[in-house]
């Protein structure tokens, strides 16, 4: 490919024009944000308009040959970041066209708007004409700056935007509300889920407020996913994150399994019909689960199919698989037409799209920095108005999520939470969980193989923090907007590794000092062999696959572990083996790094898992109604059961999951959930 410094410093195609000198790329005037390696890919495309350029070429203007780096994926990222700020997609592009196996392809007319500005015949023409008739059109130029004039002032002038004038309180039992479920009206009632993941059950409540009360289902933990056009069922999976599909009757009925197929999520079309999402791929299936028919493949993981009122579109979010990087995509009802409309900013978190019953607006809620709020993004606009930015309607104090509009659209429904931690460990003597280190706030301790040391973080907030194992001689490691997910305390107790949102991995001493980052992008909950020397993490070679890799510490060099796809949660249990679960967890298993073999350790649904200091066990809990704390000893997968989970309001990280730890006396560890999760009435006030 010829160098950059060949081409003019100002390029434009469409409505976008490029700064090359200055590395900027604008629409319509307004600067666009786009990360240097996506900006490099335009500019090398922008050499060779019409023309092939290989993955190979690209490879080579991105990284260094002496770059350690996962190419594949780091170029599908940059090509998909490129195309999300020129609003392309693959499917039906417009400036980025794929080349199968080979590469990519620039389409649109390229100018050289330098050459353009100083064309020196096309000036000269352009003068000499307005010269000549200058007296003739000047009543005609003020006429049409005048009436640019009041344009300018229509399209810019602020629109009136609803509100949120009044907040009202549902429900007041104290119990868990799931913010990963979908709540749904009927107009006369809330249908909702309370406790968590594996353990849910369905329950409902009045648009007034009142009381609660449970729905009564055999289905096994079921999790809210939709409600039938008519109100007369709702969808739902069993088990947890993945399951089958079932339509379950109301207000009673036996329910139905939908098919053969198991989904991550799901909704009703306006038929009837559904909608539901595996991996990357969206379908559209019969009402009875029959003959499904693929509507959308795309780069991540679909979650929250929606379809509009009117049938004619639909939004769903799409997440990677290993980090919380999401953002919402709109597409017709065919699946055709695909292109992103909100992408989390830094640090934050988009999800859960909601449309408004005349189809104007998407509902929708962004986490950052541990809180949820709701938005507004406009759909539609009147006449000769520019449909506006997405509007904030809450900005705490209460974290809100799991939103959905009233029928009538005058008020919104919402899970509003106020988050309070206390750390608990189960005393067997006294057969109860009682505070540990002084019922602080904290979540997911992790503790050196002395047992002198522990590693936590502060909850809600997720900053590092490090204590002697009394709780004394504490110190922040790490501060906020960054959240801390995983920490592992190295078995000598003097490092802490740890990722964060954006599927990067650090190391950082238990005395502080600037962290080191080990893993550029797309890990997750990395964490020390017995002799330290060697890490495991997860990883998402693609958008929609796992596998667990090893970074040996001592020369920095990463390995698959063999035969691992799919599989999450790899933890150290012994200097040679190593234990994790399929995605669905239906069960743990064990990898001898000698033999290179997995094997069966425990069957059935398990949610977490840790292993005890002295590795000689495996801590893990259950799911379901009677959900417990099990452990299963390594020498010979003898099972027993520690305590009972039932009465245990557990807190959920910020990725969802709740969590297990081992004390160093061997007391199972875990964060009480001691704040409020209510539902709410949000009513609106349009303009």
């Amino acid at each position: 490919m010829a160098p950059q410094s060949q081409l003019p410093q100002f390029l434009r195609f469409d409505v976008f024009a490029v700064d090359l000198r200055a590395g900027e790329l604008r629409r319509n005037g307004t600067k666009l944000k786009l990360q240097e390696q996506p900006f490099q890919v335009l500019c090398a495309l922008l050499e060779h308009p019409g023309e092939l350029v290989t993955r190979e070429e690209l490879r080579s203007r991105l990284w260094p040959a002496d770059t350690f780096v996962d190419f594949d994926h780091g170029l599908n990222a940059a090509i998909r970041r490129l195309r999300e700020a020129l609003a392309d997609s693959a499917e039906n592009p417009r400036f980025v066209e794929t080349v199968a196996r080979r590469g990519y392809r620039f389409m649109a007319h390229v100018i050289d708007t330098a050459s353009d500005a100083n064309g020196s015949s096309a000036g000269r023409v352009h003068a000499a004409t307005i010269g000549s008739k200058r007296w003739v059109w000047i009543p005609a130029a003020v006429a049409a700056v005048a009436i640019s004039a009041a344009l300018i002032f229509w399209l810019n002038r602020l629109p009136a935007v609803p509100i949120v004038e009044a907040v009202t309180q549902l429900t007041d039992d104290g119990e868990p509300k799931s913010s990963f479920s979908r709540m749904v009206t009927d107009g006369v009632r809330v249908y909702f889920n309370e406790g968590t993941i594996g353990s849910l059950k369905l329950v409902q409540v009045a648009v007034t407020g009142g009381s609660v009360s449970a729905i009564p289902t055999t289905v096994v933990a079921p999790r809210i996913l939709g409600l039938a056009p008519e109100g007369s069922a709702l969808l739902a999976i069993s088990g947890g994150i993945a399951g089958p599909l079932w339509q379950i009757p109301l207000p009673t009925g036996e329910p139905r399994r939908l098919g053969t197929i198991e989904v991550e999520d799901a909704s009703f079309f306006l038929d009837g019909r559904i909608l539901f999402a595996q991996g990357d791929e969206l379908y559209l299936a019969e009402k009875d689960g029959s003959n499904p028919r693929k509507l959308v493949s795309i780069e991540g993981l679909i979650r929250q199919p929606r379809i509009s009122p009117d049938g004619h579109r639909l939004v769903f979010t799409v997440e990677s698989p290993t980090i919380d990087s999401q953002s919402m995509v709109e597409s017709m009802a065919d699946g055709s037409r695909l292109h992103p409309i909100v992408s989390g900013s830094e640090g934050g978190q988009v999800c859960c799209a909601e449309w408004s019953p005349d189809g104007r607006y998407i509902l929708f809620q962004n986490r950052h920095e541990g809180r949820a709020d709701l938005w507004l993004l406009p759909r539609k606009a009147g006449f000769l108005q520019r449909i506006p930015k997405a509007i904030r309607l809450t900005n705490g104090p209460l974290s809100y999520t799991a939103p959905v509009m009233s029928r009538d659209g005058k008020q919104i429904f919402a899970v509003g939470a106020k988050q309070r931690g206390e750390l608990v460990r189960f005393d067997a003597k006294a057969n109860s969980f009682v505070p540990f280190l002084s019922g602080i706030s904290a979540f997911n301790p992790t503790f050196s193989r002395d047992g002198n040391w522990v590693a936590y973080t502060s909850y809600p907030d997720h900053a590092l923090w490090r204590s002697r194992a009394d709780g004394s001689e504490r110190l922040q490691l790490t501060y906020p907007p960054m959240q801390v997910y995983y920490p592992f305390i190295s078995p000598d107790g003097k490092q802490v590794v740890y990722g964060n949102a954006s599927g990067e991995t650090y190391v950082i001493s238990m005395d502080g000092g600037e962290p080191q980052k080990i893993v550029e992008k797309d890990a997750n909950a990395a964490n020390w062999s017995p002799d330290g020397n060697v890490l495991v993490f997860g990883k998402a070679p693609d958008a929609v696959h796992f596998e667990l890799q090893f970074l040996d510490r001592r020369t920095n060099k990463r390995s698959v572990v063999p035969d691992s796809q799919d599989l999450i949660g790899g933890q150290w249990v012994s200097e040679d083996t190593l234990v994790a679960s399929p995605y669905n967890s239906s069960k743990l298993v064990l990898f001898n790094v000698k033999t290179q073999q997995w094997s069966d350790l425990v069957p059935g649904k398990v949610f977490n898992w840790a292993h005890s200091p002295d590795y000689k066990y495996v801590y893990y809990t259950t799911g379901g109604a009677e959900p417990k704390a099990m452990r299963v000893r390594l020498a010979d997968h003898e099972i027993e059961t520690i305590a009972s989970l039932k009465d245990l309001r557990r807190a959920l990280g910020p990725d969802g999951n709740t969590q297990i730890s081992v004390a160093p006396d061997g007391a199972p560890v875990f964060t009480r959930d001691v704040g409020t999760q209510e539902i709410y009435a949000l009513t609106l006030k349009w303009p």
